[in-house]
């Protein structure tokens, strides 16, 4: 009687983690574009000793950049408040991803664990 128990417990549970699993994939799914990278908003003072951010303490900008790693180097560019907002969501979607997929692998890792029988060597 025991293992019929735990035979149907091991059942309803890879049950509920298939159920996260599929609901985990619609989440990704249903992500927009991602990036990775940052974005900040940056002010600057020219150095130009007539100029308002020298006489008057007012810095010039905000100035929008955003900046990733590519091939291992670091790259900026330089963007307008409406794009700078835009790939700021995509940044975001991105970091959505990577912990959805993170958690993927957790669970198809429980679900390894619980339909098979693993032995450490």
């Amino acid at each position: 009687m025991g293992e019929k128990n735990t035979i149907t417990a091991s059942s309803t549970r890879l049950a509920k983690l298939r159920q996260d699993y599929q609901r985990t994939k619609a989440q990704i799914q249903a992500l927009g574009y991602v990036i990775p990278g940052t974005v900040q908003k940056r002010l600057y003072r020219c150095g130009k000793p007539n100029c308002c951010c020298v006489k008057e303490n007012r810095l010039h900008g905000p100035y929008y950049q955003w900046t990733r790693k590519v091939g291992g180097k670091t790259v900026n560019i330089n963007l307008d408040p409406q794009s700078a907002t835009r790939v700021k969501e995509w940044i975001q979607n991105n970091r959505k991803l990577r912990q959805l997929c993170r958690y993927l692998e957790k669970t198809s890792l429980a679900v390894l664990k619980s339909s098979t029988k693993m032995t450490k060597t």
